[in-house]
Parts: C-alpha cells; sequence; structure tokens
C-alpha cells in the first residue's frame, strides 16, 4: 500500500527575472515523516526511501513570449526533472501548468536532497501563480 502524498506549496505567487535560475521556496503542508526534513529551499532523505515526485507549476498564461524551464534539481547529480517548453505552446496546451512526474530512489550519502528551480527568457518578469511538489514514498527499501 502507498502512502499518502506529502505535499510542499510555494508560500505565494513568484515574480520570475528573464535569463536566471530561480530557486523556489518551498512550505510542507502537512507534518514531515521522520524519514524526510524540509527546509524552505530543499527537501532531504534522511533514510533511504524510494520516492514518487510529481512537480506542478502553474505560469503566467498571458506572458507567452520565450521558453519556460523548471527542474527538481539534485545537488551533484542529474535533475529527476527537467523540461523547457515554448510559454505559447505551454499556454495553448494547458493554460500554462507546466507537470512532471519522476520516481527515485534517495539515499543519505548518494542523491539525498531536492530543490525546485524555474527559468524563463521573455524579456521581462513572469509570474508563477502556484508551485508544487508532492512526494508519495513507494518503498523504503
Amino acid at each position: 500500500m502507498t502512502e499518502q502524498l506529502i505535499t510542499l506549496t510555494s508560500p505565494e505567487e513568484i515574480s520570475v527575472p528573464s535569463g536566471s535560475i530561480t530557486p523556489i521556496a518551498m512550505v510542507l503542508q502537512c507534518p514531515a515523516p521522520p524519514w524526510l526534513e524540509v527546509t524552505d529551499r530543499s527537501i532531504r532523505f534522511v533514510a533511504r526511501r524510494w520516492c514518487e515526485v510529481l512537480l506542478t507549476v502553474v505560469w503566467d498564461p498571458s506572458n507567452t513570449d520565450g521558453t519556460r524551464f523548471c527542474h527538481t534539481t539534485i545537488p551533484d547529480h542529474h535533475p529527476l526533472h527537467s523540461e523547457a517548453v515554448a510559454a505559447d505552446v505551454l499556454a495553448r496546451i494547458s493554460n500554462g501548468r507546466q507537470l512532471l512526474r519522476g520516481n527515485t530512489i534517495f539515499n543519505p550519502g548518494g542523491p539525498e536532497a531536492l530543490a525546485l528551480e524555474v527559468w524563463q527568457d521573455s524579456g521581462r518578469p513572469v509570474t508563477i501563480k502556484e508551485a508544487r511538489l508532492e512526494l508519495r514514498s513507494l518503498s523504503q527499501l
């Protein structure tokens, strides 16, 4: 049986400058399980855990210039999620919602932390209306 989703969200709308990687602060929406530590900028796994990670970034669909990029960065490792999409396409197909799903094994001393970062190149700031990471533990291994 899988556990319920552990949800982290951005505390407010975010203005993302053009051409700059922007880390997103996240707030835990439920008590942290014992295998997880959360700061405003990252999630750290303190015990080996196989997790599914759902990423949602809701960009302002009224600005359709440039590209929208988001990823879940794992320090010193490849990102778990990474996607760049043209803003006009994103606005047309999903009203600005960037949705990604992935899973991996997190392990102290290996891939043990996760953070959300975004980027855009419209030439002016773009608002993110909501950013969310949801974790589902698949196994403690």
